[in-house]
């Protein structure tokens, strides 16, 4: 290993600091930030004390992460701090094994950080937020090691901590890199602008979590919502700067998987807090952003004035959106 070799690898472990001091400063929050905390604690609470009608509707995935938690302590901000951890390792290896050098680690980590989906699945959708780190982690391990095996194996293991998140992860698998799906998501943004025609019919099919949303009265507009479709096409907007053609096969796999994610999320407007299934293609935004950064300065441009131009757009435009978005 020669000498940039180890300065790289030694930034690229200096970095996973900034994102464990962020998982564990989640992990020891008040119980009252977060509209879901008091739900987790009062889970975790209920199966030290022997509660089995409390965790029934639990998914099995993560009665097992409280199970081994509780073996670790009873103090339910231990806990807290464990799924924290959990879902940071889970989005730190995932941008170590697609994004490769430490320069781009940065720049992903900075937008991870300031996202505010990844604030909200740590602080909030836990559950949701678990499924989708284990998914994000299984497609960058596919990726990197090209195993059918491992593909088959994550596949089903987001579901088993969050049916509804792990079932809209499945484009994440499906490897999709040489058709652009862009024109896909364009039709289920018109199909879901006639969600009204379509939600009895599919309310048929939704799980026992989701009855409580579909019938409850939650003070949320449901229906189409044309500011979460013209922020879900922020990522759409790239490709003026870095063609689909020009992406690398990685850049294409996850720009399309999020195409897909999010029109099945922008398709069941029809349920409250929909906005939560969109959370599965809104959090890759960071790694995909890096993704497109990456290529502009590896094989978008040759000009270093226009690699440092649009490299600036895209970070500060994301960034900048995370802020306004917060």
């Amino acid at each position: 290993m020669n000498a940039l070799n180890i300065k790289d690898a030694f930034w690229t472990f200096l970095l996973f600091i900034p994102i464990m001091i962020y998982a564990l400063y989640c992990g020891q929050r008040p119980i009252n930030v977060g509209s879901d905390t008091t739900n987790y604690v009062n889970m975790f609470l209920a199966y030290l004390q022997g509660g089995p009608f409390a965790l029934i509707r639990i998914d099995p995935g993560f009665l097992i992460l409280i199970k081994l938690s509780s073996l670790l302590s009873n103090n339910p901000a231990v806990f807290l701090s464990i799924i924290s951890v959990f879902q940071a390792i889970c989005f730190y290896i995932s941008g170590v094994l697609l994004l490769k050098r430490s320069r781009y680690l940065l720049i992903y980590i900075i937008l991870l950080l300031t996202s505010p989906f990844y604030l909200s699945i740590n602080t909030n959708i836990i559950r949701h937020g678990t499924a989708i780190s284990i998914a994000i982690l299984g497609m960058s391990m596919i990726y990197h090691f090209k195993n059918n095996i491992i593909r088959v194996l994550f596949i089903f293991l987001p579901a088993l901590f969050h049916n509804i998140a792990g079932i809209i992860a499945i484009p994440l698998f499906a490897k999709i890199v040489k058709l652009n799906m862009i024109y896909v998501w364009i039709m289920l943004v018109v199909v879901s602008y006639f969600s009204s025609y379509y939600s009895a019919f599919l309310s048929n099919f939704a799980t026992d979590d989701y009855i409580e949303y579909l019938s409850g009265n939650f003070n949320y507009r449901k229906g189409f919502r044309i500011e979460f479709v013209v922020f879900s096409a922020i990522p759409i907007l790239m490709t003026i700067i870095l063609p689909f053609r020009r992406m690398s096969p990685e850049t294409k796999w996850i720009f399309n998987a999020y195409l897909l994610m999010n029109g099945a999320g922008l398709v069941m407007n029809f349920i409250s807090y929909s906005d939560r299934l969109l959370t599965n293609s809104w959090i890759i935004v960071p790694l995909l952003t890096t993704l497109i950064i990456k290529d502009i300065n590896i094989r978008g441009f040759k000009r270093k004035d226009n690699k440092i131009l649009f490299t600036c757009l895209i970070f500060f435009g994301i960034l900048f959106t995370n802020f306004g978005f917060i």
